[in-house]
């Protein structure tokens, strides 16, 4: 018998396949616990394989992970695979071995942004991969400005803020801090980001977790079909609003001129956290 906390992978990709949706954004570990390609192609394909043309990816630590023994020590995950498995899978789409790049839909602008690079090289050090990442990202964010495109939404794998256990409130990853800075700065309206196995929406905030009204709404939407974990304790962080870690799900957004909507819904057909007509920024 199924367990209904783990492997729920088939359940999810026919829920998104039955939305009809015009693109898919994948966050990153498609594919547990290593990012090999023939993983990817016998397990990720069976189930969201479907989905492929209209897939977005962006690339997960457990897409560097490339053998059981390394990701059990936590060694510097661009030592093995650096990622082939992966870019194997989603091809040029990935923007291979970069993993990030940005398209157009509708009046929005989408980037995806490559977090492990910014975890795992020094964000500061001219012509590291996390420099050049930063650097490209300033010049596709000016060649995008808001008169040209009210929606920006911006997609990574580590998120900034969570809150569950055994994380504490606040922030996961601090080296995220100045990508958040860039992205505030130029009135991004949407973060989406993966990592964590829950769902949570996070209220619009600066990069320091302050409330703004003309800030960041980040979503974490881990809840693709392997496990979920649990969320934190009190204190509740201030800028968190609400999150849920007891069904697998995806998370649908309506994009529209100047506007957005979104609804969570379960894999038992349930909407459980929505939201409609927010303004860009």
């Amino acid at each position: 018998m199924n367990n209904p906390n783990r492997h729920q992978y088939d359940n999810v990709a026919d829920m998104l396949y039955d939305w009809n949706l015009n693109k898919f954004l994948m966050l990153g570990d498609g594919q547990h616990e290593n990012g090999l390609l023939e993983d990817y192609l016998t397990y990720y394909d069976s189930a969201f394989g479907k989905l492929l043309d209209i897939t977005a990816p962006v690339p997960g630590n457990h897409d560097y992970y490339w053998d059981w023994e390394q990701f059990q020590l936590h060694d510097h995950p661009f030592a093995g695979s650096n990622g082939s498995g992966y870019f194997g899978y989603f091809g040029e789409i990935a923007n291979p071995p970069l993993g990030y790049y940005s398209f157009d839909l509708g009046s929005w602008h989408l980037i995806a942004l490559n977090s492990d690079l910014f975890l795992n090289f020094d964000i500061t050090e001219v012509g590291s991969p996390a420099y050049e990442q930063t650097e490209w990202l300033k010049a596709d964010l000016a060649s995008h400005p808001e008169k040209k495109f009210p929606g920006t939404l911006v997609f990574f794998h580590h998120p900034l803020f969570t809150w569950e256990t055994p994380g504490a409130p606040g922030w996961t990853s601090p080296e995220l801090i100045p990508v958040w800075e860039m992205l505030y700065e130029a009135g991004a309206d949407i973060v989406l980001n993966g990592h964590s196995h829950n769902y949570q929406r996070w209220a619009p905030q600066d990069p320091y977790g302050n409330y703004d009204a003309g800030g960041i709404t980040q979503f974490i939407v881990g809840t693709g079909g392997y496990y979920l974990n649990e969320l934190g304790h009190p204190p509740v962080p201030g800028s968190f609003v609400w999150g849920q870690d007891s069904d697998f799900g995806a998370l649908k957004l309506m994009l529209s001129n100047d506007s957005y909507s979104f609804e969570f819904w379960s894999i038992s057909g349930d909407v459980l956290d929505s939201g409609y007509n927010i303004a860009c920024n």
